[in-house]
């Protein structure tokens, strides 16, 4: 009788997994951009950083661009009066549930869009589905203003609405709306990069570049396309401010009606 040695061919197969498992690894790494622990010298984005709207993009409008275009033109073309959408009717659906944050002046968040496909869907998929806009949201949250703070070993970045911290130069894994992602930080000459990668959803990459005179910070944020919805970039232009981030705070919140 001929004996199989299945001991060594099971070996051998767990052995080509593991180098398989190995080069995917390595491939996923290779996406992210190379960063360095350390900023040039003398060089700091720390401070207290007030938007300038008239430098910045304008994110209201390119949110909007992403919004599906209402339904209805025909009927008004042809005279009809309103058209499709306009929540007028006995049998128009609900209005689609929303969140309101009053720290920021970009639009509502509709909960109600498409589920998000995984990997983008295949070749049809991704031209026919409109994943949720969450990764844009997340991304341009609390833009009013920011507080930096930089040491050796650490950026952290507090604004009206989320404070994170980084160690330069270090690779992690992070939750984001979708599951979790990639994410890596660091010092590309005068930018400092914060790159994330999800399994599922739009890649997003945010630089803040000190100006010549270091009284100015460049923050751009730019998020990856996903099934129908494109790719998008923000630039934002922060000018140095003395005042207190609490005063920010201040500005911004919404006066309550006395309790009875």
């Amino acid at each position: 009788m001929l004996n199989t040695p299945t001991h060594r061919v099971t070996t051998v197969l767990g052995c080509l997994m593991l180098a398989g498992l190995a080069a995917g690894l390595a491939v996923g790494c290779s996406n992210l951009p190379r960063v360095h622990e350390t900023p040039p010298p003398n060089y700091s984005i720390a401070g207290v950083w007030e938007l300038n709207p008239a430098l910045s993009s304008d994110e209201k409008k390119i949110l909007a661009s992403l919004q599906p275009k209402p339904r209805g033109g025909r009927g008004r073309a042809n005279g009809s009066g309103a058209g499709e959408g306009q929540g007028s009717g006995p049998g128009d659906k609900p209005a689609p549930e929303v969140i309101y944050d009053p720290t920021t002046d970009l639009p509502p968040i509709d909960l109600s869009g498409n589920e998000r496909v995984f990997g983008n869907g295949g070749a049809n998929e991704r031209d026919t589905y409109r994943p949720p806009l969450d990764f844009q949201i997340n991304a341009l949250l609390g833009g009013q203003w920011l507080k930096i703070r930089q040491t050796d070993t650490e950026v952290s970045i507090v604004n009206a609405a989320t404070s994170r911290s980084y160690t330069p130069g270090e690779r992690s894994v992070v939750s984001v709306p979708s599951g979790v992602a990639d994410q890596v930080s660091g010092w590309s000459g005068r930018d400092y990069d914060i790159y994330l990668k999800p399994q599922i959803g739009p890649s997003v990459r945010e630089t803040y570049t000190l100006s010549a005179d270091g009284q100015q910070l460049l923050v751009k944020i730019e998020v990856g396309s996903e099934g129908r919805n494109q790719s998008i970039k923000v630039t934002r232009t922060y000018d140095r401010s003395t005042k207190d981030p609490d005063s920010f705070r201040r500005t911004l919140e919404v006066t309550l009606p006395p309790a009875d």
